[in-house]
């Protein structure tokens, strides 16, 4: 039954076939129009093949000197047989490592050579290992899930490897995306050594709707191992059997909608920082998460479930532990069904919490105000705004299948509307008119990779439904975006007042030169009901790419010559938003070739005004100046995990002091650093997070990280001596209700400014630095 649901699951969309899509006027006022499309018909064929890839409409990627580089790659093109038979790794491989010219991608950057690489349905039988590469996204047909199946006798330890070793440490593996795929280790004996996918990737990667089948009652095989890198969200996945579910040491990782079924040990935490496991089943599992090597500094099990199940967690009780104290641990809302206990510590495997049917808040370690705690009950209060079913609102990314070919509307292949995806041309006019003939007639709109370069704000309305092969491109350029006393967004998602469903999915945004009036992303647009306006697995990128001279023109100490962009993201407070692994990113190198080191200014990160109901499933925000998240007045939020690095080149001896060199704007709500002396170059720093006011704001697993100070020189071996910054949070004005758990910080003096007990790392030691567990300073 679980299967049949996964793959209802995968082929799915939440959206309904006809709408009501509510636009308003430039008065204000409001007006609807009637949508009755897309039209489902259970097509035998996945929409996405039928496109055309090889004429005028396919993907063109310009950085690369060859005009017919393909960024389309159906694996059967390559010979590979899915027939379950042979061995197929050297034919996806060739799929994957293609550089249209007889070499390969390896070692050729991250942007220049994308690539979107098609599975179609079948078994694919593998001998050795497959290796995965950055600036790849590989896709399964949702209609019949490909089955990556290890052969009997497989060589290696290994079945598909997602770590691209060819590009650095796996910090600096970007951008590789899995879905709609199935990896299968059962022709293996249940002892074998073996590890069907190994994750150790960084930002911008994505993995979403796979499915892992092992034998069951293993001792050897593993599902994911999640082998040390920077990534931040793993989504919507289904392991069954093994001897681990899933093996962790990431940095910092949002597990959201796992299901562990008959595995021996579902999660073990062999290291990392921080990790949010958010909607997880346990069903069947001798043991659901494994903390007792005391490797990992903090764990949230959110909104889960154990059925049918041993212990839920066994972790290592440091609350008599000398210096810093790792394994602490939130339990927020779980469902449990037997008499076995739910926490057990790992000397003797004393319980620290009994069996009940469910738990509203259970905590042990630092909380704030007070201290650590050994297994405290508490309560959380979670406006119904935010909630579907008991549980915070989340949402499977749709994949469309249920639509034919008739239904998507490729936008270099509209007659009357010319568009070009060449990095040159401004493609701004002919894809409104598109994105607005769209919306109005329902239909999805398909953007094969190229580099959109708008000169004007691209206007995306609602009844949009939006997906990007390997992360097509939208790129600001031009004068209009020059003027940060009059910033414009690049990209408009809805206007103001605006109602309906919008879905973004698979997009790159940019700016393809130093616009310090640009707003990369500006949403405005809000729906009938949770997640009709969506992103999933998108990308900001401000420098550090292939297809922006910013790359090559931004190397002066002095950061007022590289104000690149006014901010990565605006929530304004008519929006209403799920977003799901984001990542807004002022780039610290560059990514495909370009200046030995980059100095870029971004003046902010992502804002939230939002009043009505936000859900950040796995963000990240880096190396923005005045902060990399600001929720201002913002209410009805949820978070979980907010991943940020502080610019490296601010804080003691930095050439330009914040706000400098960008000015504080009030109706922005921007962070002034009034709390600073004037020239207190350690504490006028970007702040990771604001909270300025603002009610009924939940946050999850922040993971805040600083490593640098003063001018940047480019080198990652020397790091600031002691703290790098005074503040890594800040709150303002009383906010009502602000509920913060698993705050995870390094290098600050102060974990948070809040006027009232500013906790410090001194006194809060654990994970990379320091934790706070929970913070209830404004809880209700």
């Amino acid at each position: 039954m679980r299967d049949l649901l996964w793959l209802t699951a995968v082929a799915s969309v939440l959206s309904p076939a006809s709408a009501v899509a509510i636009h308003s006027t430039s008065g204000g006022e409001i007006r609807a129009r009637a949508c009755s499309g897309p039209t489902a018909s259970s097509p035998s064929t996945y929409w996405l093949l039928n496109q055309d890839h090889t004429g005028n409409a396919r993907g063109y990627a310009p950085e690369v000197a060859n005009a017919n580089y393909p960024v389309w790659r159906n694996v059967k093109d390559y010979s590979a047989s899915a027939d379950g038979s042979g061995d197929q790794t050297s034919s996806i491989q060739n799929a994957i490592n293609n550089d249209g010219s007889n070499g390969s991608r390896e070692s050729k950057g991250v942007t220049r050579y994308p690539a979107e690489v098609f599975l179609p349905g079948g078994t694919y039988q593998l001998r050795s290992t497959l290796n995965l590469r950055v600036g790849t996204v590989i896709t399964g047909d949702p209609l019949n899930p490909p089955v990556l199946k290890a052969a009997a006798g497989f060589n290696g330890d290994t079945v598909v490897n997602g770590y691209d070793s060819k590009n650095g440490p796996p910090e600096t593996s970007f951008m590789t995306l899995l879905r709609n795929v199935v990896i299968d280790t059962t022709a293996l004996s249940a002892d074998t050594k073996i590890t069907a996918l190994q994750w150790g990737v960084a930002q911008g990667s994505g993995l979403t709707n796979v499915k892992i089948n092992m034998p069951t009652s293993s001792t050897g095989h593993t599902g994911i191992h999640i082998n040390a890198g920077s990534t931040i969200a793993v989504t919507d996945v289904d392991i069954t059997g093994g001897a681990v579910g899933i093996k962790n040491s990431n940095q910092q990782v949002n597990f959201k909608n796992i299901y562990f079924r008959k595995c021996t040990t579902a999660f073990e935490a062999s290291g990392g920082h921080t990790a949010l496991l958010q909607g997880v089943t346990f069903d069947t599992v001798g043991l659901g998460v494994d903390m007792s090597s005391n490797g990992l500094g903090s764990m949230v099990l959110l909104d889960s479930k154990s059925t049918n199940s041993g212990t839920v967690v066994k972790f290592h009780d440091s609350s008599n532990d000398s210096g810093n104290r790792n394994s602490q641990l939130i339990i927020q809302n779980l469902v449990h069904d037997t008499t076995n206990p739910i926490a057990v510590d790992s000397n003797n495997n004393n319980v620290k919490l009994a069996a009940t049917d469910k738990i509203d808040t259970w905590a042990w370690g630092n909380i704030t105000p007070g201290q650590y705690v050994s297994g405290k009950s508490l309560t959380t209060s979670r406006p119904a705004a935010l909630l579907s079913n008991g549980k915070y609102f989340t949402r499977i990314q749709p994949t469309y299948a249920e639509y034919g070919s008739d239904q998507v509307v490729n936008v270099k292949n509209v007659s009357g509307h010319p568009v070009k995806g060449d990095g040159s041309t401004d493609d701004v006019e002919s894809l409104n008119a598109i994105l607005a003939d769209n919306a109005a007639n329902c239909k999805i709109t398909y953007f094969p990779y190229g580099v959109y370069t708008v000169k004007n704000t691209l206007k995306i309305p609602v009844g949009s439904r939006i997906m990007g092969e390997a992360w097509a491109v939208i790129s600001g350029a031009g004068n209009a975006f020059k003027d940060a006393s009059n910033p414009k967004p690049v990209v408009q998602v809805g206007q103001a007042n605006d109602k309906g469903v919008i879905e973004i999915q698979n997009m790159r945004f940019s700016v393809g030169e130093i616009l310090p009036g640009a707003i990369i992303l500006e949403v405005n647009a809000a729906g009938t009901k949770p997640g009709d306006v969506a992103l999933w697995n998108t990308i900001v990128t401000v420098g550090g790419t292939a297809e922006t001279s910013i790359k090559d023109n931004c190397d002066n100490q002095d950061t007022s010559q590289c104000k690149a962009a006014f901010m990565v993201m605006h929530l304004t407070k008519s929006s209403s938003a799920y977003i799901e692994n984001f990542w807004g990113w002022t780039a610290d190198h560059n990514l495909d070739g370009g200046s030995s080191k980059t100095i870029i200014s971004t003046g902010r990160g992502i804002l939230v005004d939002a009043t009505k109901g936000t859900w950040l499933t796995g963000t990240g925000s880096e190396h923005h100046w005045l902060y990399n998240y600001n929720f201002n007045s913002a209410q009805n939020v949820y978070a979980g995990m907010l991943q940020t690095e502080s610019p490296y080149m601010q804080g003691e001896g930095a050439t330009q002091t914040a706000p400098a060199p960008w000015t504080a704007e009030s109706s922005f709500g921007d962070p002034d650093f009034s709390w600073c002396g004037a020239n207190d170059q350690k504490c006028r720093t970007s702040l990771a997070t604001n909270v300025n006011g603002g009610k009924d704001v939940l946050l999850y697993n922040s993971a805040a990280w600083a490593f640098f100070n003063g001018e940047w020189n480019g080198d990652y071996g020397t790091q600031c001596d002691g703290s790098c910054q005074t503040n890594m949070m800040r709150v303002a004005n009383s906010p009502e209700n602000l509920v913060w758990y698993s705050v995870n910080t390094r290098k600050a003096d102060v974990m948070i400014l809040d006027g009232e007990s500013n906790p410090s790392e001194y006194n809060h030691p654990g994970g990379w630095e320091a934790i706070i567990q929970g913070y209830r300073q404004f809880s209700s």
